[in-house]
């Protein structure tokens, strides 16, 4: 292997400084909601179809879980272009059928044929890597999964699916080694760092996995001060609260993401939420100081750190049985979550009901390991704000009990 000075210079020498700053760019406020936005793009495609807005349409219709739509949209369409049939397949693959993941794979290759670029040849390689997994032709998607690398190290997807399959068969050196190639060509995301913590651990060695995560050391829980015109926090949460709940884009569940039994408000900033927008500003000064620390922690992570990174922020509002399955970020570098109002049932609790776990997950790893590696519990309560990297695992347990709503608002920064 690599020792890891050698790996951390080369990605500095690749223009990671890491004592620099990270310029955070906020998303955009939304001007209109899914619904109204999906709305607009059909009445124009219907009046003046043509393919930019037929993928307009596209893209919203998956964004809103309308699959079935996507694939009545574009299944019988002439002459499809390559992000449209990227987007085919990934209608097709959330049906989670046979036939459905057959059909899929046909789409990834048309897209295969249409890419102009080794990135877009390799987006379609990793998305037919994926179908031939589904498909149970693990040593196929293997080999289309490794050509979209050669393609493309930094393919987030193409690094997940090898890691997965490497991992349930146990080949933990071919992982091991799979990671140190992508560090010492300056490839360093959440995926990456997420399947050495894995590797290590199926291996055996718990405290390399423990190094690899980083938890302990990388993390930072702080509670936040009230932004200028509040008094307390408290009660500048109670009005944020009222703000989320009464938002017009909460939907209900998202298909493919780790959420269970919850609604979600995906990018809630408007011009008529300025709490909201108060606390976005907030988080950005506590990821500059936690950027800052980081920087002296000698991780390699922190050397994979961005120059730019795009702040992508949602909203997620359980009830009982509303939780977090295991999952990492795989598109952020740094992650976090802001408590804007957790039940008393929760906050003073004395079980692990409605609390953030950091571990491994059972399902990949077995229960002994799991259980060997260990978990850390994070009790929310209102005003707390947490950030780790975004390759770490995590969780909430359920059901929480008593009476209110548990309304976090989550965040990635992504390079």
């Amino acid at each position: 292997m690599t020792p890891p000075a050698a790996i951390a210079s080369r990605l500095v020498r690749k223009g990671k400084q890491v004592a620099s700053a990270t310029g955070i760019e906020a998303e955009a406020r939304k001007a209109m909601t899914v619904a109204q936005e999906l709305s607009l793009a059909q009445a124009v495609n219907a009046k003046a179809g043509s393919p930019v807005t037929r993928m307009r349409l596209a893209s919203l219709l998956l964004l809103a879980d309308r699959q079935n739509d996507v694939i009545a949209l574009l299944g019988e369409a002439p002459a499809l272009g390559f992000q449209e049939e990227l987007m085919l397949a990934e209608a097709y693959l959330s049906r989670e059928t046979l036939e459905d993941s057959a059909r899929a794979r046909s789409a990834a290759e048309r897209a295969m044929a249409l890419a102009d670029s080794d990135a877009g040849r390799a987006h379609a390689l990793a998305t037919r890597g994926k179908c031939e997994t589904r498909l149970g032709a693990r040593d196929q998607a293997l080999e289309t999964l490794r050509e979209a690398l050669a393609l493309d190290p930094h393919n987030k997807d193409a690094c997940k699916c090898i890691a997965a399959i490497e991992v349930a068969a146990g080949r933990s050196d071919s992982v091991l080694a799979l990671t140190d190639d992508l560090l010492a060509q300056g490839v360093g995301h959440a995926r990456v760092f997420g399947a050495q913590v894995l590797a290590h651990a199926r291996s055996g060695d718990l405290g390399a996995a423990r190094r690899a995560e980083g938890f302990d050391l990388l993390h930072r829980r702080q509670t936040l001060a009230p932004p200028p015109g509040w008094d307390t926090i408290a009660t500048f949460n109670a009005a944020l609260a009222d703000e989320l709940l009464g938002h017009p884009d909460t939907r209900y569940e998202r298909y493919g993401s780790a959420s269970a039994f919850t609604w979600r408000i995906e990018n809630p900033s408007r011009s008529d939420t300025p709490l909201f927008n108060s606390l976005v500003e907030q988080i950005r000064d506590a990821l500059d100081a936690h950027i800052a620390a980081a920087a002296q922690s000698g991780h390699l992570w922190a050397a994979s750190r961005p120059d730019l990174a795009r702040l992508r922020i949602w909203c997620v509002i359980t009830a009982g049985n509303g939780h977090e399955t295991w999952h990492v970020h795989q598109f952020g570098w740094l992650s976090g979550v802001y408590y804007v109002s957790v039940p008393d049932g929760i906050a003073r609790g004395k079980d692990r009901k409605g609390c953030l776990s950091f571990g491994l997950p059972e399902d990949v790893l077995g229960e002994d390991i799991a259980a060997a590696y260990g978990e850390r519990i994070v009790r929310p309560e209102a005003g707390m704000l947490l950030t780790f990297p975004s390759h770490v695992y995590h969780r909430t347990y359920y059901p929480h009990e008593g009476e209110g709503k548990r309304i976090c608002v989550a965040f990635g920064l992504q390079g």
